[in-house]
């Protein structure tokens, strides 16, 4: 392992994460609607569950992947959890869009409840789709021997991770909560609670979907 291809493997590894998705979207709908702490949450549920299936792919564990593809209910229960998170999530939102806080009203409370609930939303995120084992499996080659993959390997290959997607979320984090506080200025967040809350149920319908 060079730093030629680490170097390599970080290009592509932030080209993944900038590249829209509904994960992308659903963190900036989460800023939208419950402030920047909900969406870097989110942001660290989605990194958690990508890291998962790197060390899956990274050290071979043939056992756990065949365990997950040889049982579709656990990500049946993953899909109905994470879905059922974002659509509460949605239904928050179209209330604001119903009854509109007034101007100026200071964003809901951060409660541990709250925080874990979108914790789990956004490891649901990558965790009910088993395709990302698949796309590292197809991916590190490309860059590593994963034959002589070793500790100190792995924790460059998850720091490079957690870097770039800080930097991912860092964007898209604080674009949203701009955004946020010029439509609270301008008297238009009711409708940005609108478009919060298609955005997460439609999300929640793509985790169904799949």
């Amino acid at each position: 392992m060079t730093l030629a291809s680490l170097a390599a493997f970080a290009g592509a590894i932030l080209i993944l994460f900038f590249t829209p998705g509904p994960g992308n979207l659903a963190m900036v709908a989460r800023t939208l609607d419950a402030g920047p702490v909900h969406g870097w949450v989110y942001g660290a549920g989605i990194i958690t569950g990508d890291i998962i299936w790197l060390t899956v792919a990274v050290f071979g564990l043939a056992a756990a992947a065949e365990l997950a593809s040889g049982q579709p209910m656990l990500f049946l229960a993953a899909r109905l959890i994470g879905a059922a998170i974002l659509l509460w999530f949605a239904w928050g939102s179209l209330l604001g869009f119903l009854k509109p806080r007034p101007a100026g009203a200071a964003l809901p409370r951060v409660t541990r409840a709250g925080l874990a609930a979108t914790y789990i939303a956004g490891v649901a995120m990558p965790m009910t789709n088993p395709k990302p084992i698949v796309f590292y499996l197809s991916l590190l080659p490309a860059f590593f021997d994963l034959s002589l993959v070793d500790a100190a390997s792995y924790g460059a290959m998850v720091a490079i991770m957690l870097a770039m997607y800080g930097l991912t979320a860092a964007v898209h984090v604080g674009l949203a909560e701009r955004a946020r506080g010029w439509m609270a200025s301008r008297g238009v967040k009711r409708w940005a609670d609108l478009l919060t809350a298609v955005i997460l149920a439609g999300v929640a319908v793509l985790l169904l979907a799949r």
